[in-house]
């Protein structure tokens, strides 16, 4: 989905939405993915037109993680400026549960992070939050 937002300045910021997804294990860890620019990101990404958050959620983490998952319960949404400010990303967030391998071939690095050690790793503030939001 993509929008263009003035604002006073007077620059256009383009609008994304993307599904995120909050896996953890019964260690209470939550997996992360680093990207190819070495920073840490919930798994997840870009809503395309034709796909629901949730379809996009499962598309994603098996892209990005090589992992199939169920997504279960939304966890909330976030407004977060990216990409130095050029674009303003509607960050959908969800529960999910992984239930087994997509492929042998992720896109990036898997990280099984404890809870409480997650959030100054990652890179999106919305993201930290969420994990931060969790502990209670």
């Amino acid at each position: 989905m993509k929008l263009d937002l003035e604002f006073k300045s007077g620059a256009a910021m383009q609008a994304q939405a993307g599904a995120y997804a909050l896996i953890s294990d019964g260690e209470d860890r939550v997996l992360l993915v680093r990207a190819g620019n070495g920073r840490f990101y919930l798994p997840g990404g870009r809503i395309e037109l034709s796909e629901t958050p949730q379809q996009a959620l499962v598309r994603e983490v098996a892209e990005e993680c090589g992992l199939s998952i169920k997504v279960t319960d939304p966890l909330g949404e976030a407004f977060q400026p990216t990409f130095d400010g050029s674009v303003m990303l509607r960050a959908c967030y969800w529960r999910a549960e992984i239930t087994g391998i997509a492929h042998e071939e992720p896109e990036h690095q898997l990280l099984w992070t404890p809870r409480r050690e997650a959030p100054p790793r990652l890179h999106r503030a919305a993201d930290a939050s969420l994990i931060l939001s969790s502990l209670h």
